[in-house]
């Protein structure tokens, strides 16, 4: 005759733990960044984006600080691709020397992180 305290011992715990550690994993979940639509910030920054840009960017911030071949974003550091390219409101084609610190920008990456192209939203 089993006792019944043994199941409470097993399946208990892990009653406890699901039950503790669930809500806490939806709120984390939540506290995600979400990457911006460049539509929602045309509507933030008040400024019309040109039909070249992309819809969406991976990822965007401010520039804190740029060279050649990397960048920090929001105090991300990321690399640019070999191949990356560079685009403004004005300029389709521009270079890197158009961003400066404290630019606002948006990118794309490729699947090693590094950066593939530079949209400056500001």
């Amino acid at each position: 005759m089993e006792r019944k305290g043994n199941w409470f011992l097993c399946y208990g715990k892990i009653f406890v733990f699901v039950l503790l550690t669930g809500p806490m994993l939806l709120m984390t979940g939540q506290g995600l960044p979400v990457p911006p639509a460049a539509a929602e910030m045309q509507e933030e920054g008040g400024f019309v984006l040109p039909e070249y840009y992309p819809d969406t960017f991976d990822g965007s911030g401010q520039i804190n600080r740029i060279a050649v071949d990397e960048v920090v974003i929001d105090d991300s550091l990321y690399r640019f691709s070999p191949y990356a390219e560079y685009a403004t409101p004005t300029d389709r084609n521009a270079s890197q020397a158009s961003f400066n610190v404290g630019n606002r920008v948006g990118y794309l990456t490729n699947e090693k992180g590094e950066i593939t192209s530079l949209w400056l939203l500001e």
